[in-house]
């Protein structure tokens, strides 16, 4: 099936065509199986994109296949119940992710750390600690894998042991950039997250790309920090395309000589909220993290009832949802939710919007 499903990447559809083609016809296999007239009848479809889905020409070569299959190159397609749910709220989905790495539910808790590739020593300090202090409170940090601020952000994560997504905007065959591919490796080897992209093997790291691969940064985000960016910054668009998406946009501030800064000093300017601690980041997106009671720390959560000793040891500064919570302790929703109650009115846990808890520490 994989050939199938490169041979529909290859075709670079407009993404929403792509996922109304998938969603007509329900497989590759019948979309390449299919009349002209058939393929014509699909919502937003034009003679031209008719042509080139039915010309096999498009189909992946041995060099495509050969490395799908050595690097276990996993691809998730909008039909998949993995598909992530923050992607299929976007006008412009991808019809399809291909993913070296793993990712993991817990993703879902994620920020994006972009910026400048020509960082400052003080763009770079502040990354630096956002990024093990994110990771450190079970956060995922996503960011483009540029050179800069996104480089810093991945390696941070990876050295906090916490795990990182990298979206990139091109072929993941591509050492794009190559000053960066021992940080590819590093997440996929040590198991810390996930190479990802929505472009085929082979796909050069042309410039339009790149746009397109900062909608699903900020979408698999909850929310968007701006570091360090100047007026003309391709983070700046990343910031613009996650307030249309309904994300939190957050910016650094910065010196207001250095032109370094201005992109991030005029988000703030309109409105993003300003952000100079991850307590700052973590209360925007309303995530709490409280200090332990002192009854746990002297041995309380020991006396618990087994069940809520479980679901207690299930959970992190990470917000968990009750259907998870619920699964992994092998109890029904409604059995986990009585003891989550009660947990949370013994100071245990908090519940937080969306029926998702975290520990309290």
């Amino acid at each position: 099936m994989k050939d199938l499903w490169l041979r529909m990447a290859n075709l670079q559809l407009p993404p929403r065509l792509g996922v109304d083609l998938l969603e007509y016809f329900g497989n590759p296999e019948e979309i390449f199986n299919a009349s002209e007239g058939h393929i014509l009848s699909v919502k937003g479809m034009t003679d031209r994109f008719s042509m080139r889905v039915l010309d096999s020409s498009y189909a992946p070569d041995s060099s495509q296949l050969n490395f799908m299959s050595r690097e276990n190159i996993n691809v998730i397609s909008w039909l998949d119940q993995n598909y992530p749910q923050s992607l299929r709220t976007i006008p412009d989905p991808p019809p399809l992710l291909f993913v070296r790495g793993r990712m993991d539910e817990k993703d879902r808790f994620a920020v994006a750390l972009v910026g400048s590739r020509q960082a400052s020593p003080y763009g770079r300090s502040v990354t630096s600690r956002f990024a093990k202090e994110l990771a450190g409170a079970g956060l995922t940090v996503i960011s483009g894998g540029a050179i800069g601020i996104d480089a810093i952000a991945h390696q941070e994560a990876i050295r906090a042991n916490g795990r990182t997504l990298i979206i990139h905007g091109c072929g993941l065959d591509i050492p794009y950039p190559r000053e960066n591919v021992s940080i590819f490796e590093k997440v996929v080897e040590r198991d810390l997250g996930a190479l990802i992209t929505e472009f085929p093997p082979g796909a050069q790291p042309e410039p339009w790309r790149f746009p397109m691969r900062n909608r699903i940064i900020s979408a698999l985000a909850m929310g968007v920090v701006v570091v360090e960016a100047g007026d003309r910054s391709g983070a700046l668009l990343t910031a613009s395309i996650a307030s249309e998406q309904g994300k939190e946009v957050m910016a650094v501030p910065g010196n207001i000589d250095r032109p370094g800064s201005r992109g991030t000093n005029a988000l703030i300017r309109d409105g993003a909220a300003l952000v100079t601690t991850v307590q700052d980041i973590l209360n925007t997106l309303g995530i709490l993290v409280l200090e332990r009671p002192k009854e746990m720390e002297q041995g309380a959560g020991s006396q618990l009832p087994p069940l809520q000793k479980k679901l207690v040891g299930l959970l992190s500064l990470t917000p968990k949802h009750i259907d998870t919570l619920s699964a992994e302790a092998g109890v029904s929703t409604v059995d986990a939710g009585v003891q989550m109650t009660l947990l949370e009115m013994d100071g245990l846990v908090r519940r937080l919007p969306g029926n998702c808890y975290i520990r309290i520490l």
